[in-house]
């Protein structure tokens, strides 16, 4: 379930974090075709999701209360290790918390794969239902499946070979969709 995000820590350092974060969600006068986001990544630099077109992207929302969410990112690390040929992996830390508390929190886990930050706000195209979820994103940038729950290295990889396999990837309409029972 998700936690609502904390007004108490809101500062006036966290302005321009949330000026970039309101200017991704505004859709881009060109009409790029596909999902996309820009926020910041644990460095400062925005990473755009459009620019990992061409690639499956494994798209992955978590936050550090989230037990099933740190359960996952070996997992997670150890896809990113194994198939950065076929796939790139982006977490999207779910939760409105200091700049340097997520920095080590992430380096703590071992984590190599970029993370980026969305100060809790849901992003258009991604429909969280709870965390941890995972979304698989097609090459051409369409939503080709949604994972909510804790993921695998062998999950991820068996889901992007059956992907591969079909010969495509369902548009944003047929997307698939899976969740662990408890």
């Amino acid at each position: 379930m998700l936690a609502p995000a904390s007004s108490s820590s809101f500062n006036l350092g966290c302005r321009p974090l949330l000026l970039m974060l309101m200017l991704a969600l505004i859709p881009s006068a060109g009409g790029s075709a596909g999902l996309n986001f820009t926020l910041p990544g644990l460095d400062g630099r925005p990473v755009r999701l459009a620019d990992f077109r061409g690639q499956w992207v494994i798209v992955n929302f978590w936050a550090s209360w989230c037990a099933p969410c740190l359960l996952e990112m070996p997992e997670l690390e150890s896809f990113h290790q194994t198939q950065h040929d076929r796939a790139v992996v982006i977490g999207v830390n779910f939760e409105d918390l200091a700049l340097g508390e997520i920095r080590s929190f992430v380096k703590r886990l071992g984590v190599t794969f970029p993370i980026v930050l969305s100060a809790g706000q849901p992003m258009p195209g991604f429909p969280l239902k709870g965390l941890p979820t995972t979304f698989l994103v097609s090459p051409s940038g369409t939503l080709a499946h949604t994972h909510l729950g804790a993921v695998n290295a062998a999950l991820l990889a068996e889901r992007l070979t059956e992907l591969e396999r079909t010969g495509g990837w369902p548009g944003p309409k047929a997307a698939t969709s899976s969740h662990l029972q408890p």
